[in-house]
């Protein structure tokens, strides 16, 4: 029985909704189909029919496909101009009301959260914040909360704070307890669960790139309506919100968008 692209990529989206918990029909199509090509020609798989079928009964694959759908690179102080924004003229304005409610969606390893609660640490020493880190892939979730990373992972953190903020043994670093516990790793799928209310800042950098334009503005609006009046969306350097003011957001500058406590 020959079976249609078509249909082979609905019973993919079945499969991997029914498997994973993932929708792929949210995803861009033509992005999409370039990794999906890729992936299957990695394991040898003949077409998107039978790799469905294949994550119906192969657990590993099924593993192996989740991190690749959904893999998200960062580090820490990336695009570090634009955490000396968000240090210089964001967070002083914030932190005139503590603790803050603050939110990294996609957190991935933990790098980006780790870099605020550093920055944090060193705009208030002392402070403690409520801060939620979700992504929807439970091994980065692990790595994150373990706080540990090599050398090389936080290469880009300044070499006084790699002193005041981790432990090192042997080539090998820990953000200290005392900043760790401040985060509630969590898993969370943006298309699917209910997004936290009263945040005073979101991180969600370079994550929604993967998603069609209708996603990335339903999702642009469920994060504008986590937000207080008064808090900030801190988006990729890539990344724009076309939309802004027609969803309550204003923009500031590049990566910046505001909810104001007046509507725009």
């Amino acid at each position: 029985m020959i079976i249609s692209e078509e249909t082979g990529f609905l019973m993919l989206c079945a499969a991997v909704r029914d498997t994973i918990g993932l929708n792929l029909e949210s995803y861009k199509s033509k992005q999409l189909e370039r990794r999906l090509f890729f992936f299957r020609q990695r394991y040898n798989i003949d077409s998107n029919a039978d790799l469905a079928r294949r994550l119906k009964i192969d657990a590993e694959m099924r593993k192996h496909f989740a991190d690749f759908i959904t893999i998200n690179v960062t580090e820490f102080f990336r695009n570090a101009e634009r955490f000396e924004a968000l240090r210089q003229r964001y967070l002083p304005v914030l932190l005139q009301q503590q603790p803050l409610n603050i939110w990294s969606a996609g957190c991935s390893n933990g790098a980006e959260v780790y870099t605020i609660l550093l920055v944090l640490a060193e705009l208030a020493p002392g402070s403690h914040h409520h801060i939620l880190a979700t992504d929807i892939d439970e091994a980065s979730l692990a790595k994150a909360a373990s706080g540990n990373y090599t050398a090389q992972e936080i290469k880009e953190v300044p070499q006084q704070m790699r002193k005041r903020f981790f432990n090192e043994v042997n080539d090998s670093f820990t953000v200290l307890p005392q900043l760790r516990k401040q985060v509630q790793f969590k898993r969370h799928d943006l298309l699917r669960d209910p997004f936290p209310i009263n945040m005073d800042l979101i991180l969600c950098r370079n994550v929604v790139i993967y998603f069609t334009q209708e996603t990335k503005t339903v999702l642009y609006r469920k994060f504008t309506k986590s937000l207080r009046p008064g808090g900030y969306l801190f988006i990729g350097a890539t990344e724009s919100i076309f939309e802004a003011r027609s969803i309550g957001l204003r923009y500031v500058e590049p990566c910046f968008y505001e909810k104001p406590i007046h509507k725009a």
